[in-house]
């Protein structure tokens, strides 16, 4: 009888300009993630970042998930500065809780799980919410498929 075997793909970095020095209460955005290339059933990602200055405030990363249909238009919601009006239009994926100073903290989101599906292509929104700026960040993604075997 055949069954069915979950494959984990390469983690791979994603590309986000100025994540590393986000200061206090700013957004940034991801390049933009392309799904149907592949046509994962989900795409998880993995969102590495720390601080050497003393958390205080939410002491938190924010993270969402903006999504195309197309690859050229994406939910609206703020992707860089300040306001945050239009946040609540940004699909939530979770945060990273920052709570010690200098220790990098990892966290992982699965994109499907957020939207009830794995979309053409998303950008990831992050909000530093710690009340101090990062010194450090990285964002990585891996597919997940399946197979018959």
């Amino acid at each position: 009888m055949a069954s069915i075997k979950q494959i984990v793909g390469a983690r791979t970095s994603l590309t986000v300009t100025g994540l590393s020095t986000l200061a206090s209460g700013t957004y940034v955005s991801s390049s933009a993630y392309t799904a149907n290339t592949n046509q994962p059933l989900d795409v998880i990602v993995e969102v590495d970042v720390a601080t050497t200055n003393t958390p205080a405030g939410n002491k938190q990363l924010a993270v969402f998930v903006q999504e195309s249909l197309d690859g050229t238009n994406f939910r609206s919601g703020p992707g860089s500065g300040t306001t945050t009006t239009d946040e609540p239009n940004l699909r939530f994926l979770g945060t990273v809780p920052m709570n010690s100073v200098t220790t990098t903290q990892i966290g992982t989101f699965s994109v499907a799980q957020a939207l009830g599906y794995c979309p053409y292509a998303f950008k990831v929104i992050l909000k530093n919410d710690l009340g101090v700026a990062l010194t450090s960040g990285t964002v990585y993604t891996s597919e997940i498929s399946s197979t018959v075997a």
